[in-house]
């Protein structure tokens, strides 16, 4: 690459100097894996690093290496979209195409000036950010002074001024034993952990803005999703169930290395059954818990540690506090876990935008024409199993025998 000092201003040479500059990595940041013992974090980031490499295979995004050091993993590539691919693997904080050069603080200097002419806009303010971390003969503070001294002093023509707290354009430098790395663009991460650094959940999803977000949260910290949707029909829009499998599909895609099932169970005939045997206003009651126990036969099969819901306290009149403690009653050796119990609808509906879930949930389809007018809030755990003792619940075993099992997503390596 061409070095310089100055820019005359010039439109044609500062073309010549913008096409000089390449990026020839992505530094990736993870969080919490680096607190973790030197061995567990060895296993965490070697997985990390598998699920990159799985990532940017699967997007055809060309690499030389992906390489593990100290605190951080190095896409080597000129590929600038590999930065957007890898920050969407759980356990990825943030990205960044950097610039890489030699930790000779005028290498740092040159490379650093050229980047940041080359994306800084006239009349911003700017700081430059930056660390170091082995032993050199200037300090960090020295070496971020230095190219903020020369971006002033040599470039009077792009009116720039310091704001250390609320800069528009930032630079950072991170140097690291004999290489540095610089860059001015940061891609925020999914974050979470990596997966399979936790067992498999059994996810309940349907068509509204819940349970997606539910299994995501837990996808996010490791887990690995086994999604399955209880079919209402001919009690529900027969778009539905197509609806589930399009949302399901979605966060399957987060998930590299590992198969992604979802179960389809016919949910109708014990639905009917319990309207015909129960008290009316404890429909939904009987409906959870039906789906709470079939849950648990698939987490028997799925080998699976919990069960996931994407209930919130008191949004439906089966979320209450009261109803949940009956709900939970019906699986005793599984936890239920509930992620978005204590979140609001807007805080779920921004994450939904987020993940892209909303829109499949804009459809707002009727999936369930059964619930009762005046539903139980605060059912009584005695009535319900004494209710359900006067029901058919074998048919809870044909509805599994009747699921459907769909693959989302075949194990790749």
């Amino acid at each position: 690459m061409t070095k310089f000092l100055n820019i005359p201003n010039n439109a044609c040479i500062y073309k010549v100097i913008l096409l000089s500059v390449e990026y020839s990595s992505v530094l990736v940041r993870f969080g919490e894996i680096a607190i973790k013992s030197k061995q567990t974090r060895r296993r965490m980031t070697k997985m990390l690093a598998d699920h990159i490499r799985s990532a940017l295979k699967e997007h055809e995004v060309t690499f030389d290496e992906v390489r593990i050091e100290y605190g951080r993993i190095f896409i080597v590539t000129k590929a600038k979209n590999a930065a957007q691919v890898a920050s969407q693997v759980f356990g990825v904080v943030s990205t960044s195409p950097v610039v890489e050069t030699s930790a000779d603080i005028n290498d740092i200097l040159d490379e650093g000036e050229k980047l940041a002419l080359v994306g800084f806009k006239k009349g911003r303010s700017f700081a430059v950010g930056g660390r170091r971390f082995g032993t050199h003969e200037y300090n960090s503070q020295e070496m971020r002074g230095r190219l903020g001294e020369r971006l002033l002093d040599g470039h009077p023509e792009l009116e720039l001024s310091v704001d250390l707290k609320n800069p528009e354009q930032s630079i950072y430098i991170e140097v690291r034993e004999e290489r540095a790395y610089i860059f001015t663009e940061t891609i925020k991460g999914v974050g979470g952990m990596p997966t399979g650094t936790q067992g498999k959940v059994v996810c309940a999803i349907s068509t509204g803005l819940d349970s997606p977000i539910a299994a995501f949260k837990v996808m996010k910290r490791g887990t690995v999703p086994v999604f399955v949707y209880f079919d209402n029909s001919p009690h529900s829009d027969e778009k539905c169930m197509n609806v589930a499998i399009k949302q399901a599909q979605l966060l399957a895609n987060y998930i590299y290395g590992y198969k992604v099932k979802m179960y389809i169970v016919p949910h109708w005939p014990d639905l009917e059954e319990a309207i015909d045997k129960g008290p009316v206003r404890m429909t939904c009651i009987f409906c959870k818990r039906n789906m709470m126990k079939i849950a648990r036969e698939i987490a028997i099969i799925e080998k699976a540690d919990a069960i996931v819901t994407g209930e919130i306290i008191g949004e439906q009149a089966s979320q209450t506090t009261a109803n949940m403690r009956v709900l939970d009653q019906a699986v005793s050796d599984f936890p239920i876990l509930r992620p978005l119990a204590g979140d609001d609808k807007v805080d779920i509906e921004r994450m939904a935008h987020k993940i892209g879930t909303y829109e499949f949930a804009r459809e707002g389809l009727a999936c369930c024409d059964l619930a009762p007018n005046y539903p139980a809030l605060a059912a009584k755990l005695e009535d319900t199993i004494c209710a359900e003792e006067k029901m058919d619940l074998e048919i809870l075993k044909t509805e599994l025998q009747n699921a459907k099992v769909i693959v989302l997503r075949e194990k790749k390596n």
